[in-house]
């Protein structure tokens, strides 16, 4: 089109939080292309442009095409057995990296390690020059004592960073003093530069490497603890680029067994990591937080992060107000992980709100059994997942079972198991029984059969 600029396809993923519940379906492996588009509310362009990039970070042997007919299904493989490394840490790693500021960052990286090596070759030829002793313990100062290291940004300004004597890449730009300025402080906080402030201005310098110097045995006691690390964390990326550097740094330490993982634990933990950061972080710091959750948007005070190892989800207990438009927050809620989006810090909380805790109530519930080992089946299911539940047997081949709970739908992934032979009664919770006869409906569809259930 006239007037505007092309732009090129990018593999790299700019926004990491749209792309959490593409790469969620298709870990599930049971999603044609058709379904997920509908459903993510995207084209069929841009199904096959976000599975472009996973396959452009992702080794093929976790990559897995099947058809059924006409349909072709994408998913991934993952063997918790066999390993625990998550391939998605790479996607993590490159989310909203562009070929331009990759280069950039390089090109910066590069000037600050000539500067380093310059400066220590500077020092240690007036080591050598200076044959007084007593001249060299009194008037000799190192790179670390005058900053002769340091860069400041007016300097690096100086440095072309896209050279003008040979041709690059299209799309390579020189880059501005703001944006100069924001892939510092982004070198800054990865550990990779270190900065002090003299006179209001900013300086900066490589940051001392931390990890070398180590001895091997050093370098395997420290993998042993970051697969510890890795396999009972809360955050699933942190450790994976960690154990990275390390076995790229001393590729002959070794590990040994890994002491401890879980059996379940699925390719997708790496995709809520950005949002667990985000709130642990306002935890922290004691500041409320604003996310999108279903649709609408939602401020609240984060409590504490949970997870339930039993359904495999992530949950966040917070407060959050009465009404919207009310000024105190006071309503304790649950919130999934894994539909939030658009999590952001609000406001610093100065005083710890009064909070109103959810209300238990009793859930009833009906079980059809067609004989008495189904039936003894069924209590055996029922006592193992709820304990305290009271079980009544009519007689005529259904058990009546009422259990205390505080979200109704927090025992979906568990009803979902005895479908279709559970029911709730008809004095239960409307939206209950609505989610379970659209669960179903779904489900037979999906078998090309439809339903008309009452």
């Amino acid at each position: 089109m006239a007037g505007r600029k092309r732009r090129g396809w990018n593999k790299y993923i700019a926004d990491y939080d749209k792309l959490r519940m593409f790469l969620r379906y298709i870990s599930y492996g049971c999603y044609h292309k058709q379904y997920l588009a509908r459903q993510l509310g995207q084209s069929a362009r841009s199904y096959e442009d976000n599975w472009a990039r996973v396959r452009s970070f992702l080794p093929e042997d976790r990559l897995q095409a099947v058809r059924q007919g006409h349909r072709e299904i994408h998913s991934l493989k993952g063997d918790s057995y066999h390993s625990s490394f998550n391939d998605l840490a790479r996607t993590y790693a490159i989310k909203s990296l562009k070929s331009s500021s990759a280069f950039a960052l390089l090109c910066l990286l590069q000037v600050f390690s000539g500067k380093a090596a310059r400066s220590g070759r500077e020092d240690r030829l007036a080591d050598a020059a200076d044959t007084n002793g007593a001249n060299a313990s009194a008037g000799v100062c190192s790179a670390d004592d005058d900053g002769r290291d340091f860069l400041d940004e007016k300097t690096l300004l100086q440095y072309e960073l896209v050279p003008t004597d040979r041709p690059f890449p299209k799309r390579v730009e020189d880059i501005s003093r703001s944006t100069l300025h924001r892939y510092l402080c982004d070198l800054t906080d990865q550990g990779l530069l270190e900065r002090r402030e003299e006179s209001g201005r900013y300086s900066y310098r490589l940051a001392p490497d931390i990890l070398g110097g180590l001895r091997e045995d050093e370098a395997s006691a420290l993998l042993a603890a970051i697969a510890f690390y890795r396999n009972v964390s809360l955050l699933g990326m942190p450790g994976y680029f960690l154990e990275q550097s390390l076995r790229a740094r001393y590729p002959a330490a070794p590990c040994g067994e890994v002491p401890c993982q879980f059996k379940h634990m699925t390719i997708t933990r790496i995709l809520d990591d950005d949002v667990l950061y985000a709130l642990a972080c306002c935890i922290a710091e004691h500041r409320a937080v604003r996310f999108r959750y279903r649709g609408r948007g939602v401020v609240a005070i984060p409590l504490r992060l949970i997870t339930d190892f039993e359904s495999g989800r992530q949950y966040l207990l917070a407060i959050r107000k009465r009404r919207a438009v009310s000024k105190r927050f006071t309503i304790a809620q649950s919130y999934r992980i894994d539909f939030m989006q658009e999590v952001q810090p609000a406001r610093a909380v100065k005083d710890q709100p009064e909070v109103t805790l959810p209300e238990r109530h009793t859930l009833q519930l009906a079980f059809r059994y067609d004989d008495e080992r189904g039936r003894d089946r069924l209590i055996y299911r029922i006592r193992e997942h709820e304990p305290e539940a009271a079980i009544r047997d009519d007689g005529l081949g259904t058990l009546h079972v009422a259990l205390e709970t505080v979200d109704d739908l927090k025992l979906m992934p568990w009803l979902r198991t005895f479908y279709p032979i559970v029911r709730v009664e008809k004095d239960g919770p409307a939206h209950l029984a609505e989610r379970m006869k659209i669960d179903i409906e779904e489900a037979l569809k999906h078998y090309g059969i439809r339903p008309a259930l009452p």
